[in-house]
């Protein structure tokens, strides 16, 4: 056995009791019975010995069982995890966890080993299925989305009664949406198509793609903020020159720390500094601004005119390209041999037309040269005029606003009458200002580089292509398996003979034979068709990971294959009990799938729960392990176990 099986579960109750279920290793193990007896709660302790945070086990089992315990194998290695059972709420922190070699479960509760708290024991569990981690202790530490689990697995070995008939869940608790998003995070490391290490590169990527794209945005920001900062100053100091107290405009080309440094002058001089207006002041940016908008008209002219060029030539390099490619063709003719590329004789008519198909050659080609030489020109030209329109744009928008700024300096100074009363107002403008506003945008924009450059190597790292074919791979593996076992169980229209396609979101579709319809899940109809997608499905599944090595255990528990053909509830189900000769041989269809597919698969491990007890088939009989009937009155916990105290 190269895989991971279960070979014992034990219930522990009060006064030293024990219940014990055994299995055998890399076969079909089946457990019959009535409805109520316990079979399903099989599930729920193994998903609750693998670290679930819940405890699902029924309220019988609760009330007269106080510990689990479950034996796993792989050949003489063992692993035995054991957890106390709540009476009520959710599960224990506490758990059990040995390995070793010929292990044995302890007779009691207290005899159960390796006392941890539940994240221990899931690293435990996890390293002993080899679902591998970082060496970052950390990241271990903690759940990290995308980072596989041992709390991933159950859906990989549970076909559950609320799934193997389910139109719309496809796999165990992939109806629950806080289990799908891991789920569907993680599918990709268990087909084979990430490891751990990517896994959280890809994450860490993500992470720094996002903090780039904020710092640029607080760059692109802050760049805004920087333009309002010149425009403001430069409006400030325009209304100083317009009260004397600078004496000429500032210059369009001082920088802002310039600006400011002018601005903390004009503030410390105070308003009964000497008078320094320049009557002209008005005029010059009159001037100024009329010649901005002249600028502007012309280079909006010039854009127009270049975007017109480039489409017209992005449709002529269409064109010639198309014509290039189709003129390649005669290179097949052979043109050099002197041959009429026609009928292939050798004459001057031939000769003739062949040098013309040349001279046509020639013609597309250099005009393909010119054409490919001339649009990054006009591209470059393009982006030459944009900047220069921005750029003028800017500076209209500040002179616009010295202009204002100047207005309103001669209203107000009309309305008082007195120049010192307007001095200290754009005195007391610039001082809140340069107070307030201004250092708001003194910080420096932060570098990205060295951002940019981890992203890089990240990208590297992750490599996205690759991990897109692998998991194309694993798709198309996944598709294949289930297509071949879909042929061997029963099925209707529109499910027989069509082809399965498994994707990794995961979903499956059906490709129906006749018309090549290709149905979703929800289009197939008949509880049948549901079962048997669902079993090649969980099989196919189970072979790749075979395939690949992948950690899920070898270990599929299916619960109740003969849903479709008995009603729900009530005793033990015999096979000649079905009204429908059809139904019988379904089932002996299905029952027969279920042997020779566990067969093939070297190290697979299949626990069916039961209602039918199919005596027809001598296989079926030998692999038994429990008849738990109304007659005989046995069950998971035995009726006769006390309370718990």
């Amino acid at each position: 056995m190269n895989r991971w099986n279960v070979r014992e579960i034990a219930f522990y109750g009060n006064g030293g009791r024990r219940r014990t279920l055994e299995f055998d290793t890399d076969k079909v193990n089946v457990i019959t019975g009535a409805s109520g007896t316990g079979k399903s709660a099989i599930i729920d302790a193994i998903d609750y010995c693998l670290g679930s945070s819940d405890c699902k086990l029924p309220f019988f089992v609760r009330n007269h069982a106080e510990a689990v315990a479950i034996h796993w194998t792989q050949g003489n290695s063992g692993l035995i995890v054991g957890r106390k059972i709540p009476k009520a709420g959710t599960g224990t922190n506490q758990m059990y966890v040995r390995t070793g070699r010929n292990l044995k479960l302890p007779d009691t509760s207290e005899g159960l080993e390796g006392p941890t708290n539940r994240d221990t024991a899931r690293a435990m569990i996890e390293k002993t299925f080899g679902i591998q981690d970082t060496d970052d202790p950390a990241v271990a530490a903690k759940a990290e989305k995308g980072r596989a689990t041992i709390r991933d697995i159950p859906p990989y070995l549970f076909v559950s009664g609320d799934v193997i008939l389910s139109r719309e869940t496809l796999l165990h608790d992939l109806n629950r949406p806080e289990k799908a998003r891991d789920i569907k995070a993680t599918i990709p490391y268990f087909l084979g198509a990430v490891d751990q290490a990517s896994v959280l590169a890809a994450r860490t990527l993500r992470q720094l793609e996002a903090a780039l794209a904020k710092i640029e945005r607080e760059n692109e920001a802050q760049e805004r903020s920087q333009s309002l900062l010149t425009q403001r100053s430069m409006a400030l100091l325009t209304q100083a020159q317009g009260v004397g107290l600078v004496a000429e405009l500032p210059s369009p080309d001082a920088s802002d720390k310039i600006l400011l440094d002018q601005l903390a002058g004009v503030a410390s001089s105070g308003v009964a500094s000497n008078d320094m207006r320049d009557s002209e002041a008005r005029a010059i940016l009159e001037d100024e601004r009329r010649g901005l908008v002249s600028e502007l008209q012309t280079l909006r002219a010039k854009r127009q005119l270049l975007r017109q060029t480039i489409r017209e030539a992005t449709g002529y390099e269409t064109a010639v390209s198309g014509q290039s490619h189709k003129l390649r063709l005669v290179e097949h003719l052979k043109l050099d041999d002197k041959r009429c590329p026609v009928c292939d004789a050798q004459n001057s008519v031939g000769q003739a037309m062949a040098e013309q198909i040349r001279n046509s050659l020639g013609i597309v080609a250099n005009e393909v040269v010119a054409i490919e030489g001339m649009r990054p020109r006009l591209d470059d030209h393009s982006g030459h005029i944009e900047n220069l329109i921005g750029s003028k744009y800017s500076r209209l928008r500040e002179v616009e606003a010295q202009l204002s700024g100047l207005v309103r300096v001669e209203e107000e100074s009309v309305k008082t009458g007195s120049l010192l009363q307007e001095r200290a107002r754009v005195v007391g403008r610039i001082d809140q200002f340069l107070e307030t506003t201004a250092k708001d945008f003194q910080a420096d924009s932060t570098s990205t580089a060295s951002l940019i450059s981890k992203i890089e190597d990240l990208r590297d790292q992750v490599d996205p292509q690759a991990r897109r074919e692998r998991l194309r791979d694993a798709e198309n593996m996944v598709s294949a398996f289930a297509t071949e076992m879909l042929v061997d169980l029963p099925t209707v229209v529109p499910a027989t003979g069509s082809r399965v396609v498994f994707s990794s979101t995961p979903k499956i579709s059906v490709v129906e034979p006749t018309r090549r319809a290709v149905l979703a899940m929800a289009e197939v109809g008949s509880d049948q068709n549901y079962l048997a997608i669902h079993l090649a499905l969980a099989f196919s599944l189970q072979k790749l990971f075979k395939a690949i090595k992948a950690p899920v255990p070898g270990l599929l528990i299916i619960d109740q294959i003969s849903r479709p053909y008995y009603p729900k509830g009530g005793d033990e189900k015999r096979l000649r009990e079905m009204e429908k000769d059809d139904d019988q041989v379904a089932m002996l269809q299905i029952v027969r799938f279920l042997f020779d597919e566990t067969a093939r698969q070297a190290g697979l491990q299949v626990i069916l729960i039961e209602h039918a007890y199919i005596e027809e088939d001598p296989e079926y009989v030998a692999a038994v392990k429990g008849r738990w009937t109304k007659a005989s009155g046995v069950k998971l916990i035995p009726s006769d176990w006390p309370l718990r105290a």
